[in-house]
């Protein structure tokens, strides 16, 4: 089925200029509705002569972007080109075209007429500067939408220097709005894989201003570039700075709770890995852990983790789940969430078997996409609201 604005374009009906602005008024991709539960999602590309275009998304078993192989078809008579796709109607992923040249040379941009998000550029290198598709029936995330239009919240920086891991790192600390002495005891979340231009400040600042969580304050942690691939595979060495090092560090700056269920550990991927395994190592400190599409099927012994094929042969219980599964409980929250559509989450379902018949209090969701920023971000409101309600909403949790 062709997109009625593309069969104008194709026809003649309408000019690639007028064919041009619509797309830049009204957005892209274009979906059309296809049947129960299905749309026909067309992507529209003009690449230049000479260029062949493909489309790769944040949906399937490879982290970071799944190529699809069907290139890109040319609308005759016109500069642009484009590629259909049913798809589900639910779903929410970020995207690239990768555009190849004469020459074999490929480069991977966001789509021209869907550009990236504001926080797009908060993720890792592999996530950032993607655009960003939401179908008709995917489940809204709105705070994530008031953060996106609200200003950018202050934010205190300082490096941390660590004897225990021999380096330095970058720490980002945003207050919640409002003013606090120092007799104050406010609840904090440590977000791994930190920039300043992360979109936790801002959605926190969204729901605290609609009085849905505690005022809390958001520490984010620098990563060092290539190092995240040790410090964050469950690294005894790297949890101990965050208690050892950096809670003091925090503590002799900011009027913090010294409460553990005022703490949490939040992380994505790998960050969720390691926050999931150092709360359970380190509950005295860490009361909650918020774990998105955590790297579950993670063990020394398998560098790439758990595939399908792997699991039908001997292989290693994964790290974090033999963890928990050796260990009595710990009294830790732990929020957790994962794609339908991405690879590990054959490996998130088994973590939550796990917890729930261990009697933990958590939560597991499974969202319509990918390993993905384009839902983390968003679904990080529901983590806060979970870890720090406001006491009537946890009085009715409670019940």
């Amino acid at each position: 089925m062709v997109n009625p604005f593309v069969e104008k374009l194709s026809t003649g009906e309408w000019s690639p200029e007028r064919f041009r602005r619509h797309l830049e008024r009204t957005g892209a991709p274009l979906v059309e509705q296809a049947g129960a539960g299905e749309v026909e999602v067309t992507f529209v590309d003009e690449p230049g002569a000479d260029t062949t275009v493909t489309l790769a998304v944040v949906l399937g078993p490879k982290i970071a972007f799944n190529r699809i192989d069907t290139e890109f078809t040319a609308v005759p008579g016109t500069p642009f080109r484009t590629l259909i796709l049913r798809m589900r109607s639910d779903l929410r992923f970020s995207y690239v075209f990768t555009r190849c040249g004469p020459a074999g040379d490929e480069q991977q941009v966001p789509d021209p007429f869907n550009p990236p998000p504001r926080f797009s550029e908060c993720s890792v290198e592999r996530f950032s500067g993607a655009s960003v598709a939401v179908l008709p029936d995917a489940l809204p995330l709105p705070w994530l939408d008031q953060a996106e239009a609200q200003p950018d919240p202050a934010m205190e920086s300082a490096v941390l220097a660590s004897e225990l891991l021999g380096n330095e790192r970058r720490i980002w600390v945003s207050m919640p709005p409002g003013d606090y002495s120092g007799e104050s005891a406010l609840p904090f979340v440590i977000h791994l894989d930190g920039t300043p231009e992360h979109s936790a400040p801002s959605v926190r600042d969204a729901l605290a201003r609609a009085g849905l969580i505690r005022p809390c304050v958001v520490v984010l942690v620098d990563q060092l570039g290539p190092r995240r691939y040790k410090e964050l595979l469950c690294d005894p060495a790297f949890s101990r700075m965050l208690v050892e090092e950096l809670l003091p560090w925090l503590h002799d700056r900011y009027p913090l709770s010294r409460d553990p269920g005022d703490v949490a550990l939040a992380g994505e991927s790998f960050g969720g890995l390691c926050a999931g395994w150092t709360a359970l190592h380190h509950p005295a400190t860490f009361g909650n852990a918020i774990i998105q599409s955590p790297s579950c099927g993670y063990h020394p012994d398998l560098k790439g983790g758990t595939g399908a094929g792997e699991l039908l042969r001997r292989t290693p219980m994964p790290t974090l789940i033999a963890d928990y599964l050796a260990a009595e409980p710990a009294p830790i929250r732990i929020f957790h969430d994962a794609g339908e559509l991405e690879g590990s989450n054959t490996h998130s379902r088994w973590l939550d078997h796990v917890l729930t018949g261990k009697g933990y209090d958590t939560v597991y969701r499974e969202f319509a996409g990918g390993h993905d920023y384009a839902w983390w971000r968003g679904l990080f409101a529901d983590a806060l609201r979970w870890c720090f309600p406001v006491k009537a909403e946890r009085a009715r949790e409670s019940r």
